[in-house]
């Protein structure tokens, strides 16, 4: 049976993963069979190391068979592999959670071991057929992860083949915490805390021993109240100010940028580069702004202006993922327009910045109402980035439940706006793809 399977699931993963590297196009065909998203992990000094990759398996298989289920997931398996090792560094990882079948098959040996770490799921059992394709997965070179460790005697088994072990120390009672924290480590596995909600949290597990981190508490910043902006920071909010007037002073616009050296040489660079492929090369600031057109310029600005508040590793992630939520709300209100769905009062454009500003209080470490002052803001796109209700909360609302994997909050959410679940799919691999291929082209962060 097992052979069967296994066979099949190659050729799925074969199917996939054909023509990976030969074409532009394959590696941004929408999955719109399947949410996904990915959670970044951090380590001590608060560097991305990797992602956890979240996805939600098909509503409607063919039928109940197993063989079905084992296909269907590893469609998801290679078409997530895809779509989440965008912009993805040397050194960092995906994490991808496997269930029993899959870890049987050992299918994870199609995907490159520099990458992927092998997740066994929560509630996997021991069995003979599973420890000896962990064990041989391991001998390959993989790195294998055990999720959802509580220190319990039928996953203890696993610990002699895990490197890293994964622990809730949200859900979790703090005693089991503890229990699980001493028995990975007399096994010499990195401990990896799940579900870290806040900073202090952070530091507790960080004086427990763990080296990992991964939860939501680079979203619910530590504000330092008293913290005073730096003058690079107030000329950067000085320019969304700029770009907040209606009509866009351009030449205002282009003084502003002029006195940032090294925003002037990351505009000219990305103006200048194969994206454009204009005639002649472009040399002064104004006719860049004019030539790139108001919304490309508005955007690489946007990203390029908040990726600069701050250079520390994690705020460099968070302007990426803000670039991300950005690009995944302005494409859906996209698509809701041209359906006819989009709410009266909301515009795809606000819906960008919508979410380009909702990690910035967790960038600079200062409150919202601090950082926006002086910033014409939209009041209705302001009071949602506040926690207060306007016609832009919900698209927050969606996009915070899609990010954490809560698939049936966001696609209830996605549904009241006139939304499909492939919709919000379509919009997460384009935003990703995006982000990378944005800042790519334009040279990173300035």
């Amino acid at each position: 049976m097992i052979e069967q399977i296994q066979e099949l699931v190659f050729q799925e993963i074969q199917r996939s993963l054909v023509g990976d590297d030969a074409s532009e196009t394959s590696d941004k065909t929408p999955l719109t069979d399947v949410a996904m998203a990915r959670q970044p992990i951090f380590d001590a000094k608060n560097n991305v190391m990797g992602y956890d990759l979240l996805y939600r398996t098909l509503k409607n298989t063919e039928s109940a068979d197993i063989k079905s289920d084992a296909v269907a997931t590893a469609r998801i398996i290679a078409g997530g592999y895809k779509s989440a090792r965008q912009g993805l560094r040397p050194s960092q990882k995906l994490f991808i959670k496997f269930s029993t079948t899959m870890i049987e098959t050992q299918v994870i040996m199609l995907l490159p071991k520099e990458q992927c770490v092998l997740s066994i799921l929560r509630g996997t059992a021991p069995t003979p057929g599973v420890v000896e394709a962990l064990g041989a997965v391991r001998k390959a070179g993989y790195k294998i992860a055990l999720e959802d460790y509580r220190g319990q005697d039928e996953q203890n088994s696993f610990l002699s083949l895990a490197d890293i072990v994964k622990i809730d120390v949200l859900s979790c009672d703090p005693e089991d915490v503890r229990k699980a924290v001493d028995m990975a480590r007399d096994r010499r596995c990195v401990l990896l805390a799940e579900k870290v909600e806040d900073f202090k949290t952070r530091d507790q597990c960080l004086d427990m021993g763990f080296a990992m981190f991964q939860g939501f508490f680079f979203s619910k910043p530590e504000l330092l109240r008293h913290k005073a902006p730096t003058s690079s920071q107030v000329e950067r909010m000085h320019i969304f100010s700029l770009l907040s007037e209606k009509p866009v002073n351009v030449e205002a616009l282009s003084n502003a940028i002029l006195h940032m050296p090294l925003l002037t040489a990351g505009l000219l660079a990305f103006v200048n580069s194969t994206h454009f492929s204009f005639d002649k090369e472009i040399k002064n600031v104004l006719t860049a702004l004019r030539l790139m057109g108001h919304v490309t310029f508005s955007q690489w600005l946007c990203v390029n202006v908040l990726g600069g508040l701050d250079d520390s590793p994690a705020a460099f992630e968070m302007s990426f993922l803000a670039s991300q939520r950005a690009k995944f709300l302005e494409s859906l209100g996209e698509t809701a327009r041209a359906a006819g769905h989009l709410p009266s009062g909301v515009e795809p454009q606000e819906l960008f910045l919508t979410g380009l500003f909702s990690l910035l209080e967790s960038i600079l470490k200062t409150p919202l109402t601090t950082i926006l002052e002086g910033v014409p803001m939209n009041p209705s796109v302001l009071d949602a980035l506040l926690g207060k209700e306007s016609s832009y909360s919900v698209w927050l609302n969606m996009l915070e439940h899609y990010l954490r994997g809560e698939w049936d909050e966001a696609i209830d959410l996605a549904e009241s706006l006139g939304l499909s679940e492939a919709d919000l799919s379509a919009a997460w691999t384009m935003a990703l793809g995006w982000s990378s291929d944005f800042f790519s082209r334009a040279g990173g962060f300035c």
